[in-house]
């Protein structure tokens, strides 16, 4: 080996050894082939977690089927909510109306006849040519209030004007009159006068006209007035006098809201049991059973190309349910007072209630309709009765969505602990996954720092025995 050769040794050729150094492409390369083998551990528990993630968000799809059928039971659980009720006021819905707490109303038909509208008192006072101007000077307004108190408001100079007098009555909150001011062009030179109601309708309510003292202007006087009176309505032949046009409790449940008087005009207000809303109330909680066994059927349904590890497949406690769910459905449900040995039972088909060859439920509406118009009676105690379908059916989900012990609780807590489980893992691997590259790179500039030791002692021997002797670097190096 010549001289000019020993000099042209490169540190990525020292002999004999191919080197790259730190930084460099094929020791990137080299470092990201190990960290690539390191890393196949990671990659697997990454697969793991996507697939319970899978499960948790197909669970997250299961649980909340659970709150439509909740609601839809929590509606039927006892014979008064799962009761509807229908009012019908025929030629008098532009007279009256009404509003029913379905709990306590009764049934019937009931002729009414409104003979007069309850009337507030009112006042108005004589014309005035500007209703901002404040003639009156200062002064003070007495009124007596329906507790036989009296109200006195105090008006200074700036406040002595028509809209003064009605802002002064309106912002004392204790004042049982309510004031405005109008325009009334039946006197073109005078037109603003000041009008006062009374806040409560009905005779009870009847105030004393308002005193008003002012130092100097006009007196504010009364031109005409109304007095309040209460309303009369007749009952099935029966005259009744009310404060309010508003009468709650009129009948048992039944609160009655007065539009307009019409005397000799009777009319029949018809209070039914709404079999319609029954059977959509009813329609809705077959959809809401359908809703969960379909989800089983569907977890269930497999074949070779179902990947059971991100589903329910064989989930003994959706079988459970699904076996539940099935045997109430189809059980008899008691119509009869048993106190009174009268037992019966009815069975949902008789209803229109029963499950089709997918295995789904299937609800026939005109079924059901008919058979309520008949059995309305027995068909609440069949469904809403303490042993009736729709308290059965929610004891048995309640024990599966019950928080901290139920089924749905504890299936959810086993699929984010296995979740943190393998979050920990993966972030325990990486961390030693980025330890052991650093600890290759930290090698390898170990031997690059030893391998540029040696080229430099090489290139100090090659100076030395250089200059034309015979011992040149090549002999010593088996050249």
């Amino acid at each position: 080996m010549t001289d000019e050769r020993v000099e042209e040794v490169s540190q990525e050729d020292f002999l004999g050894l191919r080197f790259d150094p730190a930084g460099g492409g094929q020791f990137k390369q080299a470092v990201q082939q190990l960290i690539e083998i390191e890393n196949q551990p990671i990659k697997t528990m990454q697969g793991h977690k996507a697939k319970e993630e899978a499960r948790m968000k197909l669970f997250q799809e299961f649980k909340s089927k659970f709150s439509g059928l909740d609601k839809a039971l929590n509606e039927m659980t006892t014979l008064k909510k799962f009761r509807e009720i229908k009012t019908d006021l025929g030629e008098g819905a532009n007279l009256a109306g009404v509003t029913v707490d379905k709990d306590r109303v009764e049934v019937g038909q009931y002729q009414l006849e409104i003979n007069q509208l309850a009337a507030k008192q009112s006042l108005i006072s004589i014309g005035f040519k500007d209703p901002n101007e404040a003639i009156f000077g200062p002064g003070t307004i007495r009124i007596d209030t329906e507790n036989d108190e009296t109200i006195e408001l105090s008006l200074g100079s700036s406040d002595s004007s028509l809209r003064g007098i009605a802002s002064a009555i309106n912002r004392n909150t204790q004042s049982p009159l309510r004031a405005t001011v109008v325009k009334d062009m039946i006197d073109s030179a005078e037109p603003w006068k000041l009008i006062l109601s009374s806040k409560k309708e009905g005779a009870t309510n009847q105030l004393s006209i308002p005193e008003f003292n002012f130092e100097s202007g006009p007196d504010l006087r009364i031109q005409d007035q109304h007095k309040a009176q209460n309303s009369i309505v007749t009952l099935n032949s029966f005259q009744i006098e009310e404060d309010s046009n508003d009468i709650n409790d009129f009948l048992p449940g039944m609160n009655l809201h007065l539009k307009q008087a019409l005397p000799d005009h009777p009319f029949t207000v018809t209070i039914t049991e709404d079999y319609q809303k029954i059977s959509a109330k009813l329609k809705n909680l077959v959809d809401q059973v359908n809703q969960i066994l379909q989800f089983i059927i569907k977890q269930n349904t497999i074949d070779d190309k179902t990947d059971t590890t991100t589903t329910f497949a064989g989930d003994t406690g959706l079988q459970s349910l699904e076996y539940q769910i099935r045997n109430i459905m189809q059980q008899g449900f008691p119509t009869g007072n048993i106190n009174e040995g009268v037992e019966t039972t009815m069975q949902l088909y008789q209803i229109g209630i029963e499950f089709d060859k997918s295995g789904a439920l299937s609800f026939k509406e005109d079924k059901f309709n008919k058979t309520i118009e008949t059995g309305f009676s027995e068909i609440s105690e069949a469904i809403s009765g303490p042993l009736g379908l729709a308290n059965l059916l929610k004891t048995t989900i309640d024990g599966y969505t019950a928080s901290g012990t139920g089924m749905l609780s504890s299936r959810e807590q086993g699929i984010r602990s296995r979740i943190k489980n393998i979050d920990e893992q993966i972030e325990n691997k990486t961390r030693l996954v980025e330890q052991k590259k650093q600890q290759i790179i930290d090698q390898f500039s170990k031997l690059e720092g030893s391998v540029g030791n040696l080229q430099r002692q090489q290139q100090q021997l090659s100076a030395t025995l250089g200059g034309g002797s015979g011992n040149s670097i090549s002999q010593l190096l088996g050249g």
